[in-house]
């Protein structure tokens, strides 16, 4: 795996937790190329659509924290437990590619 991917540079924690979750560089490529670079502190949400359609069959959304240009971790979890157990901040919902 390269420790850059679609302009966004891998953090050894991303990498590490992309390998654990099996999320392939194809699919974060497929993701991150409509995502702008320039976004800071962002947490990405990519739908259970956006995943069946590239035949990955976990029944959560797909979490990427970015933050400056860099990704930082990745999860999956299901989007309404998310939100009732964290506070706001700056979120990209992926719902289409």
């Amino acid at each position: 795996m390269s420790n850059y991917i679609a302009g966004f540079c891998k953090t050894e924690h991303f990498t590490y937790r992309q390998w654990d979750r099996t999320v392939n560089d194809s699919l974060l490529r497929s993701i991150l190329k409509n995502v702008d670079t320039n976004k800071t502190n962002t947490l990405l949400i990519v739908s259970r659509k956006v995943l069946k359609k590239v035949n990955i069959k976990v029944n959560k959304e797909l979490f990427i924290k970015i933050d400056n240009n860099t990704l930082i971790t990745c999860f999956y979890c299901e989007l309404q437990e998310y939100y009732t157990r964290n506070r706001e901040q700056n979120y990209l919902i992926i719902s289409k590619i």
